[in-house]
């Protein structure tokens, strides 16, 4: 596999970071940035998730019914699930999230952050499963799958500080980022290039139109 790929999730963190550091006051900056080290211990959840699967499963995930359990709960919950309370308990319940945009700002942070790290275990095979067809796509397309995720995440749990129905709105989010997370990993499993093609676009037409209408709410 591609060792540069490993470089892309933390490339366009310093990107985003840097942005963002001319863009908010240092007291906001810092809040954000915790974001990042949050997202680093994170990761310890999917590698326990992973561990969990597989010792329980002696290893053997060679099935349908247990692929689909590990891909949906073992791996796109274990992270999303992580990334959401990262962002719920760490930004809504100290009011540092007040709306959509501001929602996305931080998760798209954190994703950033978890994907730097999960990726060198993907890497190396740390994490995952053998039956994964061209990994080199797989690891180039999670950068950019994790933007649009956070995207997800964020507007809905951003959305959910605007009204009354906050729970029902993180867990909108919750269910939209993880279902997204599990179909993207299963095009690799399935080596079904046509779906992933699908589900990318997917990815670009749910993330772009949230990402436009949080920039909408905060104007």
């Amino acid at each position: 596999m591609t060792l540069i790929t490993l470089f892309l999730s933390p490339l366009f963190l310093v990107i985003f970071i840097y942005i963002l550091k001319y863009n908010l006051n240092n007291y906001k900056f810092y809040k954000i940035y915790k974001a990042v080290y949050l997202a680093f211990f994170g990761v310890s959840v999917l590698l326990l998730a992973d561990y969990l699967f597989k010792s329980n499963w002696h290893n053997q995930i060679n099935n349908m019914r247990r692929m689909v359990v590990y891909v949906f709960v073992g791996i796109a919950f274990s992270s999303e699930f992580t990334k959401f309370a990262i962002l719920r308990y760490g930004y809504v319940k100290q009011r540092l999230i007040k709306g959509p945009f501001g929602g996305i700002i931080v998760a798209i942070i954190t994703n950033l952050s978890f994907t730097t790290v999960s990726n060198i275990l993907f890497y190396f095979n740390i994490i995952g499963t053998d039956r994964v067809h061209y990994p080199n796509l797989l690891l180039w397309s999670y950068p950019f799958a994790s933007i649009i995720l956070g995207i997800i995440l964020g507007f809905f749990i951003g959305q959910g500080e605007t009204r009354k129905n906050a729970f029902i709105d993180s867990m909108v989010g919750l269910f939209l980022a993880t279902f997204f997370h599990a179909a993207l990993y299963f095009c690799f499993i399935t080596s079904d290039l046509r779906l992933f093609i699908v589900i990318s676009l997917g990815f670009l037409v749910i993330g772009f139109g949230l990402l436009f209408r949080a920039i909408n709410l905060k104007e």
